[in-house]
Protein backbone atom coordinates (compact mmCIF):
# COMPACT_ATOMS: atom_id res chain seq x y z
CA UNK A 1 0.00 0.00 0.00
CA UNK A 2 2.50 2.49 1.30
CA UNK A 3 4.48 1.77 -2.71
CA UNK A 4 1.01 2.40 -4.68
CA UNK A 5 0.67 5.67 -2.65
CA UNK A 6 4.42 6.53 -3.23
CA UNK A 7 3.46 5.87 -7.13
CA UNK A 8 0.15 8.10 -6.90
CA UNK A 9 2.34 10.91 -5.42
CA UNK A 10 5.24 10.79 -7.91
CA UNK A 11 2.44 10.96 -10.47
CA UNK A 12 0.45 13.89 -9.04
CA UNK A 13 3.85 15.69 -8.63
CA UNK A 14 4.54 14.71 -12.04
CA UNK A 15 1.20 16.27 -13.14
CA UNK A 16 2.01 19.57 -11.17
CA UNK A 17 5.20 20.17 -12.58
CA UNK A 18 3.50 19.91 -16.01
CA UNK A 19 1.10 22.30 -15.52
CA UNK A 20 3.79 24.67 -14.04
CA UNK A 21 5.82 24.64 -17.04
CA UNK A 22 2.98 24.93 -19.44
CA UNK A 23 2.16 27.88 -17.73
CA UNK A 24 6.06 29.34 -17.87
CA UNK A 25 5.48 28.40 -21.33
CA UNK A 26 2.70 30.37 -22.03
CA UNK A 27 3.44 33.08 -20.06
CA UNK A 28 6.89 34.01 -21.67
CA UNK A 29 5.11 33.25 -25.10
CA UNK A 30 2.90 36.12 -24.38
CA UNK A 31 5.59 38.08 -23.23
CA UNK A 32 7.22 38.12 -26.12
CA UNK A 33 4.49 38.28 -28.60
CA UNK A 34 3.39 41.47 -26.22
CA UNK A 35 6.96 43.43 -26.65
CA UNK A 36 6.79 42.59 -30.90
CA UNK A 37 3.52 43.53 -30.61
CA UNK A 38 4.71 47.02 -28.69
CA UNK A 39 7.74 47.52 -31.26
CA UNK A 40 5.57 47.10 -34.74
CA UNK A 41 3.19 49.48 -32.87
CA UNK A 42 6.24 52.03 -32.54
CA UNK A 43 6.33 52.20 -36.45
CA UNK A 44 2.93 53.13 -36.58
CA UNK A 45 2.20 56.87 -38.07
CA UNK A 46 3.56 59.53 -40.03
CA UNK A 47 7.37 59.82 -40.39
CA UNK A 48 9.07 63.18 -41.92
CA UNK A 49 12.43 62.20 -43.71
CA UNK A 50 15.18 64.76 -41.98
CA UNK A 51 18.43 63.70 -43.49
CA UNK A 52 19.92 61.08 -46.04
CA UNK A 53 22.23 59.22 -43.83
CA UNK A 54 23.62 56.79 -46.59
CA UNK A 55 23.52 54.76 -49.51
CA UNK A 56 23.59 51.02 -50.03
CA UNK A 57 26.17 49.71 -52.96
CA UNK A 58 23.35 49.72 -55.38
CA UNK A 59 20.64 52.31 -55.28
CA UNK A 60 17.88 53.36 -57.75
CA UNK A 61 18.36 57.37 -56.34
CA UNK A 62 21.24 59.30 -56.95
CA UNK A 63 22.58 61.72 -53.83
CA UNK A 64 20.31 64.94 -55.69
CA UNK A 65 17.28 62.81 -55.56
CA UNK A 66 17.96 61.30 -52.39
CA UNK A 67 18.22 65.33 -51.02
CA UNK A 68 14.92 66.11 -52.69
CA UNK A 69 13.39 63.50 -50.53
CA UNK A 70 14.30 65.57 -46.89
CA UNK A 71 11.15 66.56 -45.31
CA UNK A 72 8.58 64.23 -47.32
CA UNK A 73 5.78 62.30 -45.20
CA UNK A 74 5.92 58.53 -44.95
CA UNK A 75 2.96 57.29 -43.87
CA UNK A 76 2.66 53.29 -41.70
CA UNK A 77 -0.55 52.47 -40.61
CA UNK A 78 -1.67 48.53 -40.25
CA UNK A 79 -3.64 48.65 -43.47
CA UNK A 80 -0.97 49.98 -45.76
CA UNK A 81 1.99 52.26 -46.02
CA UNK A 82 2.32 55.56 -48.37
CA UNK A 83 5.01 57.41 -49.81
CA UNK A 84 4.05 60.56 -51.83
CA UNK A 85 1.82 58.76 -54.45
CA UNK A 86 3.63 54.88 -54.09
CA UNK A 87 0.78 52.71 -51.74
CA UNK A 88 2.31 49.46 -50.71
CA UNK A 89 -0.76 48.21 -49.38
CA UNK A 90 -0.90 46.56 -46.07
CA UNK A 91 2.84 46.11 -44.21
CA UNK A 92 4.54 42.39 -42.80
CA UNK A 93 4.87 44.03 -39.49
CA UNK A 94 6.99 41.43 -38.79
CA UNK A 95 9.64 42.35 -36.97
CA UNK A 96 13.59 40.97 -36.14
CA UNK A 97 16.35 41.89 -33.32
CA UNK A 98 19.55 42.12 -35.22
CA UNK A 99 22.70 42.95 -35.24
CA UNK A 100 23.07 45.83 -37.50
CA UNK A 101 26.50 45.58 -39.30
CA UNK A 102 26.21 42.14 -40.04
CA UNK A 103 22.02 42.35 -41.36
CA UNK A 104 22.63 45.60 -43.24
CA UNK A 105 25.55 43.66 -44.78
CA UNK A 106 23.82 40.31 -45.89
CA UNK A 107 20.36 42.17 -46.85
CA UNK A 108 21.37 45.64 -48.06
CA UNK A 109 24.77 45.44 -49.22
CA UNK A 110 25.72 48.18 -46.78
CA UNK A 111 27.27 49.60 -44.03
CA UNK A 112 25.47 50.84 -40.79
CA UNK A 113 28.62 53.36 -39.96
CA UNK A 114 26.62 56.43 -40.48
CA UNK A 115 23.05 55.22 -39.43
CA UNK A 116 23.21 55.86 -35.89
CA UNK A 117 21.41 52.15 -35.11
CA UNK A 118 21.36 50.79 -31.38
CA UNK A 119 22.65 47.54 -31.93
CA UNK A 120 21.10 44.92 -31.34
CA UNK A 121 18.79 46.88 -33.57
CA UNK A 122 14.48 46.49 -34.18
CA UNK A 123 13.57 45.77 -38.25
CA UNK A 124 9.81 45.56 -38.97
CA UNK A 125 9.13 44.67 -42.31
CA UNK A 126 6.80 46.93 -44.22
CA UNK A 127 6.19 44.43 -47.21
CA UNK A 128 7.96 46.97 -49.88
CA UNK A 129 11.12 48.11 -47.50
CA UNK A 130 12.14 48.29 -44.07
CA UNK A 131 12.12 50.21 -41.05
CA UNK A 132 15.03 50.03 -38.42
CA UNK A 133 13.75 51.67 -34.56
CA UNK A 134 15.99 53.75 -33.49
CA UNK A 135 13.94 55.36 -30.41
CA UNK A 136 10.15 56.12 -29.79
CA UNK A 137 9.92 58.92 -32.19
CA UNK A 138 12.81 58.16 -34.90
CA UNK A 139 13.30 55.43 -37.38
CA UNK A 140 15.83 55.24 -39.98
CA UNK A 141 13.75 54.04 -43.19
CA UNK A 142 15.35 52.11 -46.31
CA UNK A 143 14.15 53.29 -49.44
CA UNK A 144 15.07 52.75 -52.83
CA UNK A 145 18.35 52.01 -51.61
CA UNK A 146 19.20 54.67 -48.99
CA UNK A 147 18.70 55.09 -45.41
CA UNK A 148 16.73 57.93 -44.34
CA UNK A 149 16.77 59.39 -40.90
CA UNK A 150 13.05 59.87 -39.91
CA UNK A 151 11.53 61.43 -37.24
CA UNK A 152 7.89 61.08 -35.78
CA UNK A 153 4.83 63.98 -36.71
CA UNK A 154 2.67 64.57 -33.93
CA UNK A 155 -1.56 64.46 -34.53
CA UNK A 156 -2.95 62.74 -37.73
Amino acid sequence: MWISNELSLRKQISAVLLVIASAAIVALSLAVSAHAATDADTVLGRWRFTAALDAADIASLDEREAAALIGKVFTISRQRVMFGSRDCGAPELEIERVEPDEYLREQAHASGENLGLPNPVTVVDLGCTIAFIKGKNRLVIFWKGWFFDATRLKGR
